[in-house]
């Protein structure tokens, strides 16, 4: 997949960066008998920017789960579609403006920037339902696990870009990494460490598969984001990885061997509010959360083309 120069976007808008946030993190988003007041949410901006809604229901355990698509219909129907996608639930006692409301922020203002170009390629938006581990067996990424397996195969997407906590910046010191990392990305580790190990920056989650998504976001970070601090984790073949680089719903759609790259600030690799009732909107940093959108919207605006 090649990616073209992307044309001219407007600034994210910050406030409604923060108004999205502030909205999804009103709702207790862990229960899922609640699920019409953020879905209703979702879908009410969905339709405001013109994006044909549909939604995709699936069970576990008895309960159901509801992931939610926005589609915006590309005029060439030959070239595989793409893909944005941020989960909406979070874990009991967090209100989630990190994990998740970010990512779902951050998606809203790529579609609303996007909405104007009339782009060959079709993209598409989806909220994504019980990421987070279930009480039942322990089981997360059942949403993007259920959508793969019913719908994603058969949309034949070329890529699909993960938003997984984008909100949260802290100062020097404060980025951990996963066990191992020093070993597997040695070149990576020596960067963070020569800027003395900063929360500031956008780790970008890759396989091999989907080297060409993470350079087209690179590449736009570079025209639309110069400021952004941006951390390319290319995982190697054929060697033990840690756990915390599979722990969002990309991991999904590698299994079933579609590209995708997660975007993310790292979650508790960084964040102290990290699943608990101090994940909230004031905590967030919000020029960042639009350096993120721009440099997204510039790769999705360059790849549709």
């Amino acid at each position: 997949m090649t990616s073209r120069t992307p044309p001219l976007l407007p600034p994210p808008d910050l406030q409604r960066l923060r108004a999205h946030v502030e909205a999804l993190a009103a709702y207790e988003r862990f229960n899922h008998d609640r699920h019409g007041e953020s879905l209703g949410y979702i879908d009410q901006a969905f339709a405001l920017l013109g994006l044909a809604v549909s939604g995709h229901t699936f069970t576990y355990h008895g309960r159901v789960g509801i992931n939610l698509l926005g589609h915006k219909e590309g005029s060439d129907p030959s070239l595989p579609a793409l893909l944005v996608c941020a989960h909406y639930d979070t874990v009991q006692g967090s209100l989630g403006a990190d994990d998740n409301a970010s990512g779902v922020a951050v998606m809203l203002e790529c579609a609303r920037l996007l909405a104007p170009l009339a782009l060959p390629r079709t993209i598409d938006f989806l909220a994504l339902d019980m990421e987070e581990r279930q009480p039942e067996e322990g089981q997360g990424l059942v949403g993007s696990g259920a959508f793969v397996r019913e719908q994603g195969k058969a949309r034949g997407y070329a890529g699909v870009f993960n938003l997984e906590t984008v909100g949260f910046t802290s100062g020097p010191g404060a980025q951990r990494l996963p066990p191992g990392f020093p070993v597997l990305f040695p070149a990576v580790y020596q960067r963070l460490a020569q800027r003395g190990f900063p929360g500031d920056g956008l780790a970008l989650v890759s396989n091999r598969a989907s080297a060409s998504l993470a350079q087209a976001l690179l590449g736009a970070a570079r025209a639309g984001a110069q400021d952004l601090e941006i951390a390319l984790v290319e995982l190697p073949e054929g060697v033990p990885l840690p756990f915390d680089l599979f722990r969002s719903d990309h991991a999904s759609f590698w299994a079933a061997g579609i590209p995708a790259v997660m975007l993310t600030d790292t979650a508790n690799f960084r964040n102290p509010h990290y699943h608990t009732s101090t994940d909230t909107p004031d905590t967030l940093d919000y020029r960042f959360m639009s350096q993120v959108t721009a440099a997204l919207a510039g790769a999705l605006a360059a790849l549709g083309r």
